[in-house]
């Protein structure tokens, strides 16, 4: 299941917290909407992309990989690459990429296909939880995109939680 969205300049989809103290996002963007949904209890959770729901599994209580699923299926994974590291290897419809922070010190991580930069995913400031994703590239796989950005909510929530 992919949905490929094709634009001709960036893009940005504004990210909003569902509530004050949440950790759920609506997505919203020029021809897009979607969501994000992360359990309370366990580092799994959903993405839905434009009606469309995924499952995103985490495959053990101390694996650093993660599944998106559609219909049971496997659409794309995540392999965080060291449990001392921000950095994920997804492996997307597209081909390999890569999701990682800009510097050791930020909440701003970037998605790469090789030296290609696809997206970058920042909160509006160091104090909030807003945030946005801008697109870099005419044409991105939605459910990536978004499951990539799960990814990211999960570590600004661990880093919440750890501070």
């Amino acid at each position: 299941m992919s949905s490929t969205i094709s634009n001709q300049t960036s893009t940005m989809i504004q990210c909003l917290p569902q509530g004050i103290c949440s950790w759920n996002y609506h997505l919203s963007g020029e021809a897009f909407n979607g969501e994000t949904a992360l359990r309370v209890s366990s580092e799994q959770g959903s993405i839905v992309v434009d009606g469309i729901a995924f499952t995103v599994k985490k495959q053990g209580v101390f694996s650093g990989q993660w599944t998106l699923e559609h219909g049971g299926n496997e659409v794309a994974s995540a392999q965080k690459q060291s449990v001392f590291w921000r950095t994920f290897d997804i492996d997307a419809p597209g081909g390999p990429l890569l999701l990682a922070t800009d510097t050791p010190f930020t909440r701003c991580y970037t998605l790469r296909r090789g030296e290609e930069s696809i997206a970058t995913m920042r909160p509006n400031h160091p104090l909030t939880r807003r945030g946005k994703i801008n697109l870099l590239t005419s044409e991105w796989d939605a459910p990536t995109v978004v499951f990539s950005f799960w990814l990211v909510v999960l570590i600004w929530r661990r880093l919440a939680q750890s501070g």
